[in-house]
């Protein structure tokens, strides 16, 4: 069983996403609703309740206990309220040792570097716990916001994905980026 994070930042207190959560994930969601919309598929009512977190939060910890997926959240030290998410997804074994990895920031909090000082301790529990050879990256074409981190954690360009997914209701391009294990 993968040890879990439990990850500290000036800014933040970073741990998997628990049962206790949901609330707070529903909260988190709601708040951010606008913020949220220009880069996400089209959420349903129901998205934004609580049982449909807590429903989303059980089938993560199962993906976690079999290696395929680690949701984390990224809480206030001060006020314990989550101010981001960052989830590495479809955790690939074999001879490609791979995942994605998407995130969010509370709306609030945008534009203050935060991410910047979230991803690296995330991303070194994924390749130093997990064993991870690459990490995944995509972004749509006019993510300008999105582009300039994942350069600044040292994502590389790795091609142009047409029609990539539905966002908003509407197919988007987006770029792929990986980022390599600097250990392997």
């Amino acid at each position: 069983m993968p040890i879990k994070p439990e990850l500290n930042t000036p800014n933040g207190l970073i741990r998997l996403i628990s049962s206790n959560d949901a609330a707070e994930l529903a909260d988190y969601y709601s708040r951010n609703h606008t913020h949220f919309a220009p880069w996400e598929p089209v959420r349903s009512a129901d998205f934004y309740q609580h049982t449909y977190m807590l429903d989303r939060i059980l089938e993560a910890e199962g993906e976690f206990h079999a290696d395929k997926q680690v949701k984390l959240g990224v809480f206030c030290p001060h006020s314990q309220q989550m101010i981001a998410s960052i989830d590495f997804s479809q955790i690939v074994r074999g001879p490609m040792q791979a995942c994605f990895v998407g995130y969010s920031i509370d709306a609030q909090r945008q534009g203050q570097g935060l991410m910047q000082e979230f991803m690296p301790p995330c991303l070194a529990y994924m390749f130093n716990v997990f064993n991870i050879h690459r990490v995944m990256a995509t972004y749509m074409v006019n993510n300008v916001r999105s582009e300039a981190l994942l350069q600044r954690l040292g994502f590389e360009k790795e091609g142009y994905a047409k029609s990539y997914l539905n966002i908003a209701g509407t197919w988007e391009d987006h770029i792929l980026t990986a980022l390599v294990n600097p250990s392997h």
